[in-house]
């Protein structure tokens, strides 16, 4: 058998005989494509095709590297206007109307669906109720009063961000300034920092008394280590002994010999932020504090005897004597309340009951009404399942709980929709159209909110009788200690404590007034 010879590298194959390789193809397929000429209602005429190059690995920008294999181009995708007119010389139907006929009959399907389950179709109701503030729906908007964040950005700050229904306003007297108290949580954390940060140079002190339960030694030694040494804190012992000008600090705990280690978990730390959560909320009880404002806290190392609770939320239940509340995550573009809080995923559907939904669809309402001065409240509620369930296909729950739920709601007069699939209700950003929004469990609706809100996000604990907010993140222990830690979360839950105990005081007022 006769041995084949290599060839040398970008040469032509060769025969048996040592000649070049002849070629098999057509004549015509060796021929330069010819132009096509586009049709009369495109932009451009008698354009030729662009043809193919290939830049990699050194080959020639005319086209392939092999002398002899003809030269490829790609034709121009014809335009919508040709491939219609295609379709109507065949007696087909646009693609582009047939989508539409298709939409429209899709959509005519769920609204008789909804005529036949005794509710509007979505859409007639989303044009009747907008989410846009109303005097009939929003309390505060007939009143013009200005929230906390904005009587600090045009009072105490003395700045004018162009809106004018919110007037610079005098100082808050004594007797009518709110006490806020906040708990130092785990010292090792950046609760310290985010809250020294909120509270530096006493501005706050325009709106509110801020008193942190906390340590002395431990929020001076955070002074010194983030250089917040030009503004003054009184000490107290007690909170009938707190000044009214002043950043008021109650030391908590006995033991002043405890060294702050930012970053790291130490039981230390656990038992103090245990001591000042205590201490602020014997107060809160007491009725000398008008809201509380939580630091994060470790879950791990504060667990103890006195403290057997998977979170902030569950320990405050049990002291109120709450046998349930809801999570309600707040900003100003967002808010979201949970059915199932801290439990794992596993137990989930155990607990996502028609009982439980109504429950909290109840407290979302009546904290929406009270404590943010939405007096129809308008609701989202999820789904569970993938795509709510996809009519049965991807789970019942929907069909079997939630939509019937729903449907009582309407009938009652409330606005409440759903259920909404979860990804596509946040990827279209379809929360803006709604007070609130209602989620099956935890990431499903801490996930989106914290991707959307996290900087100014709050925790607000509802259907508690005293007011608790807390920032939205948790100890952060990889960058304690290194002034990396935004303030924005904690001002926020400072500013929303306040806010919602006005509401709430004046909810009460008015309602009282009523039953007269």
């Amino acid at each position: 058998m006769e041995q084949r010879q290599p060839t040398e590298p970008n040469q032509p194959r060769t025969n048996p005989a040592g000649g070049p390789k002849p070629d098999t193809k057509p004549a015509d397929a060796q021929a330069q494509p010819a132009t096509e000429q586009r049709s009369s209602n495109q932009s451009r005429q008698n354009r030729q095709d662009v043809p193919y190059q290939n830049n990699r690995n050194g080959g020639n920008a005319g086209g392939n590297t092999s002398p002899n294999r003809p030269e490829r181009s790609f034709k121009a995708m014809p335009n919508q206007n040709q491939r219609d007119n295609r379709q109507q010389n065949n007696g087909q139907r646009p693609n582009e109307a047939r989508q539409r006929e298709d939409d429209q009959r899709q959509k005519n399907q769920r609204d008789n669906r909804q005529q036949q389950n005794g509710q509007r179709p979505n859409e007639a109701r989303q044009r009747e109720e907008p989410r846009e503030p109303r005097p009939d729906r929003d309390r505060n908007s007939t009143n013009n009063r200005p929230s906390a964040r904005e009587t600090m950005q045009n009072d105490a700050f003395g700045r004018d961000f162009g809106n004018s229904a919110v007037q610079p306003t005098e100082h808050v007297g004594r007797e009518d300034r709110l006490v806020i108290g906040i708990s130092l949580g785990d010292y090792n954390g950046i609760g310290p920092e985010v809250i020294l940060k909120a509270l530096q140079y006493n501005r706050l002190q325009k709106i509110c008394t801020p008193v942190i339960y906390g340590s002395m030694r431990i929020l001076n030694r955070y002074r010194n280590l983030l250089n917040l040494k030009d503004w003054n804190l009184n000490g107290a012992q007690t909170i009938g002994q707190i000044s009214h000008k002043l950043t008021n600090v109650i030391t908590c705990w006995p033991d002043q010999n405890h060294e702050i280690q930012p970053g790291h978990v130490t039981p230390e730390a656990g038992q103090a932020a245990l001591a000042c959560l205590q201490r602020a909320v014997d107060d809160l009880k007491n009725g000398k504090l008008d809201a509380l404002v939580t630091a994060p806290i470790n879950k791990y190392n504060i667990q103890s005897e006195e403290f057997k609770f998977p979170g902030h939320t569950e320990y405050l239940a049990q002291q109120f004597d709450v046998q349930d509340n809801l999570m309600f995550m707040v900003s100003e573009t967002l808010r979201i309340g949970v059915v199932t809080g801290h439990i794992p995923l596993g137990r989930v559907r155990q607990n996502v009951t028609r009982e439980r939904i109504a429950q909290k669809l109840h407290m979302m309402m009546q904290s929406l009404k009270q404590d943010f001065g939405i007096d129809r409240p308008k609701i989202a509620v999820l789904g569970l399942n993938p795509h709510a369930g996809e009519e049965g296909l991807l789970g019942n729950e929907e069909q079997d709980i939630v939509k019937p739920l729903v449907a009582e709601f309407v009938n009652k007069g409330e606005l409440v929709f759903g259920p909404y699939p979860a990804d596509g209700f946040f990827g279209t950003r379809a929360y803006k159209k709604f007070d609130a929004v209602l989620a099956m469990y935890h990431d499903q609706g801490l996930i989106p909110f914290k991707a959307i809100a996290f900087e100014e996000g709050v925790n607000f604990t509802a259907g508690m009788p005293a007011v608790r907010t807390s920032p939205d993140h948790g100890t952060a222990y990889d960058i304690a200690g290194k002034d990396l830690a935004d303030e924005t979360s904690m001002l926020q839950a400072i500013y929303t404590a306040i806010d919602v105990a006005r509401n709430r005081k004046e909810f009460l007022e008015l309602e009282a007034g009523a039953l007269k």
